[in-house]
């Protein structure tokens, strides 16, 4: 049987977005919300590029 490759980023990728997900609840709940959009937009942009060219 074959083992396709794109199963395994498909569980990187739910894991980066669950960790991404719990990581700005968690700011929201300390920081301002300008501060969170900052950090989350900069977390996601590193997160996709290690995606798409460390992984």
């Amino acid at each position: 049987m074959k083992k396709l490759c794109c199963c395994r980023l498909d569980c990187k990728q739910a894991g980066l977005a669950a960790l991404t997900f719990c990581i700005g609840m968690l700011t929201g709940l300390l920081l301002p919300i300008y501060i969170v959009a900052v950090l989350e937009t900069a977390m996601l942009i590193l997160l996709g590029y290690f995606c798409l060219f460390k992984w």
